[in-house]
C-alpha cells in the first residue's frame, strides 16, 4: 500500500451516510478499510477526524479553453475540482479547419479572451488529436469534452447565417459521429452564440439522431434564457425526446427580474419528462450573476459579418442607432443587457487590451467618461477588437435555490478565466464552497452526503465516468480531505480570484499534489 489515511470520516458521493474508516492508495487506485485489520505503508496520514470525499465534478466547465494556464487550473483546484465537463454552449477545441487558423481563434476568444492552443492545430482536427495534445500537457485535471456545436458548424460552413446544404450537414453528421468515436461525450450547443444561433430545429434533430446512434448525450445552452425561457427549454426537452437522447440542461435560470419564479414551471415540466423516460440532469452554478462575452447582446445578425464586420458597424453612426434601438427593447433573441435591467447590471470583468473599464457597471463606467451608457458599451468593444467579458446580474436566488436543491441537479461552476490580475467571476474560484456553505449551512436545505453527491457521484454517473466520483474500492483515487466546518468560499464579485477555504489536502492517482503558485 503506498499511502493510508487513517481515522477519518468517509463521505463517499453515493449520497449514502457517512462512516468512520481508513482508506488507501494502491496503484492509483482507492482501496477500503473498515476494521483494524490494516495493511502496511509507504505513508502514513492521520486525518484527525477531518472528512474524505471524492474530487469534484464540475459538470459545466469552459476550462478546456484554458488548459496550459496555471492560474485556470489553480481555479479548478483551490475548490477541489479533480475532473471538468467541457466543451459547453456549442463551444469546444475540436474540430478545427486549420486552412482559417484566426477566425477559428477569434471565435474561441469570444468566450475564453486568451484561449490555449497547441503550436500545431492540426492537433485539433478531431476528438482524438485533442486527447492527444491534453496528455502531453500533464494536467492534474481530468478533462472530458463535447463536441461544440458553434466549432462544428464554424468548421463546416463558416459564420454563414444560412440553413446547411445537405453536403454540409453529412460533413457535420460525420465529423461529429467520428469525434464521439474518438472519445467525446457528444453535442453541445450554444444557441446564442454565433454561429450555433443561426441552426434551426431541423438541423440539430439531424445531428442529434447521430448522438442517438452512437450512445452520446445531448448538451444545451438554449435559445432564450429570458422572457421566453420557458418555451427554450420546453424546445431543448422535445428535441431530445424526439431524438431519444440523453440531456444536460446547460446552467438553468430565468433571467429578467420580469421571469423570476419561472423555474417553478420548468422544472415541473423537466419532472414531468423524467416520469415519461428522459434520462436527463441539470447544471447550476449558485450565483444570482451570470458571466459571458460582452458582446452577446449585440443582435445576432452582425456576427455572420464577422468580427470585423461587427466592429464596423459599431463604428457606423447609422448602424450604431439601429443596434441602440435593438438593445433598448425586448428582441427576438437574448439580450443580456436587457435582462440585467440595462448597463446599469452590467459589469466588466476582463478585457484582452484595453483594461480602463475592467472592474466597473458599464453605467459607471460612462459616468466617468462622461458618456452615454450604450455609446460607453461600444466604446469598449471597439477598444477590445469586440472581445471582452461581463458578469450579468440577472437572477434570483429563489429561483437559483430551488433549482439547485432539486434531486436532479449537479453543480457546475461555467467559469472563465482571464489572466492572472484580470477579475474573474467568483463561480471560478469559488462554486463549491459557496454552494456548499448556501444549502448545507445556510439553507440547511440539503445534507453534507446529498451535496457531495451533487458535486461528484451523481455527475459521474449520469455521465458514465466508472472510476470518477466516488470512494470505493477499486475507484481513481481523486480524492479530498477536508474540514467541512471550514470549507467556504471567500471570492467575491470584486475579489473574484480569491481562495476557498477549508481544504486540507488534495490527491489526485493517489498523490498529494500543491496548489499552482501564481507569480
Amino acid at each position: 500500500m503506498e499511502t493510508l489515511i487513517q481515522n477519518c470520516r468517509i463521505i463517499d458521493g453515493t449520497g449514502a451516510p457517512a462512516y468512520t474508516g481508513c482508506v488507501g492508495f494502491d496503484h492509483s487506485r482507492i482501496r477500503i478499510f473498515r476494521g483494524n485489520d490494516l495493511p502496511a505503508a509507504k505513508e502514513y496520514i492521520d486525518a484527525n477526524g477531518s472528512t474524505l470525499v471524492p474530487g469534484f465534478i464540475d459538470a459545466h466547465s469552459h476550462g478546456d479553453l484554458t488548459l496550459v494556464s496555471p492560474y485556470a487550473t489553480l481555479s479548478k483546484l483551490n475548490q477541489g475540482i479533480t475532473t471538468q465537463i467541457a466543451g459547453q454552449c456549442g463551444v469546444s477545441l475540436f474540430p478545427t479547419k486549420i486552412d482559417s487558423p484566426d477566425v477559428f481563434q477569434r471565435f474561441v476568444s469570444g468566450i475564453a479572451p486568451y484561449p490555449d492552443l497547441p503550436v500545431d492545430l492540426n492537433m485539433l482536427e478531431s476528438a482524438a488529436g485533442f486527447n492527444r495534445w491534453l496528455e502531453t500537457l500533464g494536467s492534474p485535471i481530468t478533462t472530458k469534452s463535447f463536441v461544440g456545436h458553434g466549432t462544428l458548424r464554424l468548421w463546416a460552413m463558416g459564420y454563414e447565417n444560412r440553413k446547411p446544404d445537405q453536403t454540409e450537414l453529412q460533413r457535420m453528421q460525420n465529423m461529429l459521429r467520428r469525434c464521439i468515436r474518438e472519445g467525446a461525450l457528444g453535442l453541445s450547443t450554444g444557441l446564442v452564440y454565433a454561429p450555433s444561433c443561426y441552426a434551426e430545429n431541423e438541423e440539430i434533430l439531424a445531428l442529434l439522431r447521430v448522438v442517438h446512434e452512437e450512445g452520446a448525450i445531448y448538451a444545451t445552452h438554449p435559445r432564450n434564457e429570458g422572457d421566453r425561457v420557458v418555451e427554450a427549454r420546453s424546445e431543448s426537452i422535445r428535441l431530445a425526446m424526439e431524438a431519444d437522447v440523453p440531456l444536460c440542461v446547460s446552467h438553468l435560470k430565468a433571467a429578467g427580474r420580469q421571469n423570476w419564479g419561472k423555474p417553478r414551471a420548468m422544472l415541473a415540466e423537466f419532472d414531468k419528462a423524467i416520469e415519461r423516460g428522459l434520462n436527463a440532469i441539470i447544471d447550476c452554478y449558485p450565483y444570482t450573476a451570470g458571466a459571458t462575452s460582452l458582446n452577446v447582446s449585440i443582435p445576432p445578425g452582425y456576427f455572420s459579418r464577422g468580427m470585423t464586420g461587427l466592429l464596423e458597424a459599431l463604428k457606423n453612426p447609422t448602424e450604431r442607432e439601429i443596434i441602440r434601438e435593438e438593445m433598448s427593447r425586448q428582441s427576438d433573441y437574448d439580450n443580456y443587457v436587457y435582462n440585467s435591467g440595462g448597463f446599469s447590471g452590467v459589469y466588466v470583468s476582463s478585457c484582452p487590451i484595453d483594461h480602463s473599464a475592467e472592474g466597473m457597471f458599464i453605467s459607471d463606467y460612462a459616468k466617468r467618461q462622461n458618456m452615454d451608457a450604450f455609446d460607453a458599451y461600444c466604446d469598449i468593444l471597439i477598444r477590445n477588437n469586440g472581445l471582452g467579458l461581463g458578469v450579468y446580474f440577472h437572477m434570483s436566488e429563489d429561483d437559483m435555490v430551488e433549482i439547485l436543491s432539486h434531486p436532479r441537479c449537479v453543480l457546475g461552476t461555467d467559469g472563465l478565466i482571464g489572466r492572472p490580475g484580470e477579475n474573474p467571476h467568483p463561480r471560478a474560484f469559488g462554486s463549491t464552497a459557496h454552494a456548499y456553505d448556501l444549502l448545507v449551512r445556510k439553507k440547511k436545505l440539503l445534507t453534507p452526503e446529498q451535496m457531495i453527491y451533487k458535486m461528484s457521484g451523481q455527475a459521474a454517473e449520469f455521465f458514465g465516468f466508472t472510476s470518477k466520483g466516488r470512494i470505493l474500492d477499486e475507484m481513481d483515487a481523486d480524492v479530498l480531505l477536508i474540514n467541512p466546518d471550514a470549507f467556504l468560499d471567500t471570492a467575491t464579485y470584486p475579489n473574484g480570484a480569491s481562495l476557498s477555504k477549508g481544504i486540507e489536502r488534495i490527491f489526485i492517482g493517489g498523490k498529494q499534489i500543491s496548489l499552482p503558485q501564481i507569480s
